[in-house]
């Protein structure tokens, strides 16, 4: 039972950390459990840890891991659904099925870093041209864009945590627009380049994924999820606030 235990545990902690609901992620614990010929399973998610209780032949076991980083890779989440549905039609044995997580798990990122970054020029240019109509609000908010991105991948070493990532990164990027604007002859619209380059940094999943797990009555993880998502964009209101207030 130990080894099935390693499988749910591994499978969820990849799901949780990938961005999936908790709904999800203890839907899968219990299918997997339940393919492996587990009695019962008992299984209790949180945005930070999991736990869970497996019952067979009359032996018990509960085991819990914690969570600290949680991100969004929504690649991660499909691949993990598909080999649970695949151990459950019995087309991957137990061992097969913890050798493809732990190699899932130490994948590099499906998207190279230049790839994410050329995503946040092309978001935040965007959409500071769609607010403006001007070619020169697009590059300034793409160059902020661009910073805000690669200031917030920094790893703060556990201080601070995600909510001073946004904050220097939507301080720092929309800084690095403004700036961009002034040396191309005068930022003009500097509310548009703003706005632009904290676009990258916009808890978009995080608001998504907390109302699926109120809805689906995961109150605890939906709160939290809610209130992480309040606090990043906390951070970027406070980081835009203080360069608006020093520029204009």
């Amino acid at each position: 039972m130990e080894h099935i235990m390693a499988v749910c545990l591994q499978a969820g902690s990849i799901l949780l950390r990938s961005g999936a609901e908790t709904s999800r992620v203890e839907e899968t614990i219990a299918r997997l459990a339940r393919a492996a010929g587990v009695d019962r399973v008992d299984t209790f998610v949180t945005l930070t840890g999991i736990f869970i209780c497996l019952e067979k032949d009359g032996t018990s076991l509960t085991r819990l891991t914690r969570v600290h980083e949680v991100g969004t890779d929504l690649q991660r989440v499909t691949e993990v659904n598909h080999l649970s549905r695949q151990f459950v039609r019995g087309e991957l044995s137990l061992s097969e099925i913890q050798e493809r997580l732990m190699a899932l798990e130490n994948r590099r990122p499906l998207y190279h870093p230049l790839l994410r970054a050329a995503a946040a020029f092309v978001s935040a240019g965007s959409y500071g041209f769609l607010m403006s109509g001007n070619w020169r609000v697009l590059l300034s908010s793409a160059l902020g864009g661009v910073v805000a991105h690669l200031v917030s991948q920094w790893n703060t070493g556990g201080q601070g945590g995600n909510f001073l990532r946004v904050f220097l990164g939507a301080m720092i990027g929309s800084s690095a627009g403004v700036g961009a604007a002034f040396l191309d002859g005068g930022p003009g619209r500097v509310g548009q380049i703003v706005v632009g380059a904290t676009i990258p940094l916009v808890p978009g999943v995080a608001v998504t994924t907390a109302i699926r797990d109120l809805l689906s009555g995961d109150l605890l993880s939906g709160m939290a999820r809610g209130t992480e998502a309040l606090l990043t964009a906390v951070a970027i209101a406070m980081a835009v606030g203080l360069v608006l207030g020093v520029v204009l």
